[in-house]
């Protein structure tokens, strides 16, 4: 291949030597956050410290649960005001929270009752309060409350999911040491933004999430790398017809706007296995339909396999995993089994029962001929 169009090696410095320890990688994962901040999502304002919490109902769900709705008020000047449901297990144990990103309508009542017999809190919140889904972020109280950031939509959603785990560590049903952000398509690429961001994620499980998560920019294909499909790619994306407000406005440089069309993507200093290394040591859980053509079936694995070589180098690699099932372009109940499998097995030491994937040695490798400072480059084809 082209080499001008593998991915990136992340364990390159900004001066081009590379790094060869644990201690240098720390340095260089802070480097890599601060330029994604500046190409990709736009920088987002800090913790706000002080926020305040309004419980607006409370109700048993089903036999075994709890549904509650919660009100935060945060932000500058408390300006920033969206509502939560919490549903959760009744019992004396400790659950999983499960911060989830996307329409509420999502969580099927299915969804739901898995979660909770398998003793998982999930969380949802009204995203669009604070930061709708188009160009009216504007107006919205996210960009008000906070006008001298660059941050857009998908850095605002992984905010207030922050604000959200914020009120958990307030709440005695949930061990904060085992906090999960998940999402599909768009809230999968934002459900990353926060797991990158915010180290008290424990498990960032992005679904489907395509170009602008962990949809390779460069590298493009649907499934067995067939032909281009109709991934989103830089220039589709993010042109003022479409979704321009989910990321920084100097990504949109290097996409051929208004099509699906290569342009400059190999001239960015990353792509999508940089935002998977950021999340190493902790756990990355991709999960993939072969035929969702929307978020490049074949760039994902590539940058999955790529943001590996970091998780190995920091002797993680059983924390990255993926999952492809038969479909397209959804997130349902079968999606959220290998979620909770993966987060049983991956957080509690139980044996897993589903046939998730992790990161081996021997795995060949596509898209990159570099490898982590401690294997060999990768010869022949990469």
């Amino acid at each position: 291949m082209d080499k001008s169009w593998e991915l990136p090696n992340p364990f390159l410095k900004e001066d081009h030597t590379l790094i060869s320890t644990v201690e240098e990688w720390e340095v260089q994962r802070k480097w890599i956050k601060d330029m994604l901040a500046e190409w990709m999502y736009g920088v987002a304002p800090p913790n706000p410290g002080t926020q305040s919490y309004q419980e607006l109902s409370r109700e048993a769900w089903g036999d075994n649960g709890m549904c509650e709705k919660i009100r935060i008020t945060t932000g500058e000047g408390g300006r920033i005001v969206f509502d939560t449901t919490v549903f959760r297990p009744v019992g004396n144990e400790l659950s999983i929270p499960v911060v989830f990103l996307g329409w509420k309508k999502w969580l099927t009542d299915d969804i739901i009752q898995e979660a909770l017999v398998q003793g998982f809190c999930l969380v949802s919140f009204a995203f669009d309060q604070a930061a709708p889904d188009s160009f009216d972020y504007l107006g919205a109280s996210c960009a008000t409350a906070y006008p001298g950031y660059s941050w857009k939509v998908l850095s605002m959603w992984a905010w207030m999911a922050s604000r959200v785990i914020d009120w958990l560590q307030t709440v005695n049903f949930v061990d904060n040491s085992k906090i999960v952000v998940t999402g599909h398509s768009r809230f999968g690429k934002a459900a990353l933004c926060c797991g990158i961001y915010d180290e008290r994620v424990a498990v960032c499980a992005p679904a489907g999430s395509g170009c602008g998560g962990m949809g390779s920019l460069r590298l493009t294909g649907g499934r067995m790398g067939r032909d281009v499909g109709e991934v989103e790619r830089i220039g589709y994306m993010l042109s003022p017809e479409h979704f321009g407000y989910w990321l920084a406005d100097r990504l949109a440089e290097y996409g051929r706007i208004g099509t699906r069309e290569p342009y400059r993507e190999n001239e960015l200093p990353f792509d999508a296995n940089f935002l998977g290394a950021m999340i190493a040591p902790r756990r990355l859980l991709l999960m993939e339909g072969l035929d969702d053509t929307w978020s490049n079936p074949y760039g994902t694995q590539a940058a999955w396999m790529a943001a590996g070589e970091v998780f190995a180098f920091l002797d993680a690699g059983e924390h990255c995993a993926i999952h492809y099932r038969e479909g397209g372009h959804r997130y349902h109940l079968d999606d959220w089994k290998i979620l909770f499998d993966f987060c049983k097995a991956s957080l509690n030491g139980i044996p897993k029962r589903t046939d998730y994937k992790t990161v081996l040695e021997v795995d060949a490798k596509s898209g990159y001929s570099w490898r982590n400072p401690r294997q060999e480059p990768v010869q022949g084809n990469c």
